[in-house]
């Protein structure tokens, strides 16, 4: 297959079902529809100029056309600019990945973390803000958040909210997790010392975190019992089993996760503590879905199975979190 055609197949799986492709080329292109017709039949190639506004258009690397055997991949990101707005943009690239990812009925999800998955952060209200809080606040370090302590209105509702909206997305794809009896040991040590240094004080705030880590906790053991990430209605056809979750013995160097999506993976590679590189490269995304099988082959399956292990390691996770706020008493 030669680079033009890899090019069309690639526009066409970024396609959502129903549209079709030479219209939406011919008025980007600004060409005539035969003049489309003869680039998609190969009697015609894309110029140079042509490509990148196609590359630019559907998101699509055109170093991911060249041959499966290449070692050399670029990624995409959002660049990051120290300010809240700049924070919601990565947080809209976010859900704008999810919104693709769900076009495909049969994509999936592949997710592994040193950390709680950034999804489940941004669930629940009171946990979203001190995530956002410390990213934004000692990672970024945002001008207008230094000097500032975490109380009940320090992060804007709006990014709360589209937290929230980046969670419902999230539980909408069919997902397979690896979690580590160590999931929750970052995010608790964040708490504690964002306490012990003054930047939490109110009682109430911290009691609210906690409280959250406990329904997080709570709420992902029904998920793995049930087998899907809808619990507040009644779940779609496609819904009903959209959650595989595994203990994985094995500690996780980093955060990251791959999408299969038209029968095209991509790469999702934590940097940056939050914040992602994105790649298509096929020789690239190949090795990632390898390390992911490999990694699923050595876990426990918790998820609709194995009651027991799935009951003494979210046991162990309350444990944790219950030790944590004894420490804090």
């Amino acid at each position: 297959m030669n680079y033009q055609e890899r090019l069309i197949e690639r526009m066409n799986a970024s396609l959502p079902k129903g549209q079709s492709l030479a219209p939406i080329l011919s008025d980007l292109l600004e060409v005539s529809m035969d003049s489309t017709y003869r680039r998609l039949s190969g009697k015609t190639q894309f110029s140079l100029e042509e490509a990148m506004k196609i590359a630019q258009h559907f998101s699509i690397e055109l170093d991911s056309l060249q041959d499966q055997n290449s070692l050399s991949a670029s990624f995409g990101f959002t660049e990051l600019h120290s300010s809240i707005e700049s924070f919601k943009i990565y947080l809209s690239g976010l859900l704008k990945n999810l919104i693709y990812i769900d076009t495909d009925e049969n994509s999936r999800l592949y997710y592994s973390g040193l950390d709680i998955p950034i999804f489940q952060n941004l669930s629940l209200p009171n946990l979203a803000a001190f995530k956002m809080f410390y990213w934004m606040h000692s990672v970024m370090e945002v001008d207008e958040l230094q000097g500032k302590r975490l109380e009940k209105d320090t992060i804007p509702a709006d990014l709360i909210e589209l937290g929230l909206a980046i969670y419902q997305q999230y539980c909408k794809i069919y997902s397979t997790e690896l979690w580590t009896t160590n999931t929750l040991n970052s995010t608790l040590r964040q708490i504690e010392f964002y306490y012990q240094s003054g930047n939490i004080r109110e009682k109430e705030v911290l009691d609210g975190l906690y409280s959250d880590l406990e329904k997080l906790i709570d709420r992902q053991e029904q998920k793995a019992e049930r087998g899907t990430k809808i619990m507040d209605r009644i779940p779609e056809e496609k819904e009903k089993h959209n959650f595989a979750m595994y203990q994985s013995d094995i500690e996780l160097s980093n955060n990251g996760a791959l999408a299969v999506v038209n029968g095209v993976k991509i790469s999702f590679i934590g940097h940056l503590t939050f914040h992602t590189l994105v790649s298509k490269h096929p020789q690239l995304n190949e090795m990632t879905a390898d390390w992911y099988n490999r990694l699923l082959r050595k876990a426990t399956l918790i998820s609709e199975v194995a009651a027991k292990q799935r009951y003494q390691f979210f046991n162990g996770l309350r444990k944790d979190v219950s030790e944590s706020r004894a420490r804090l008493s």
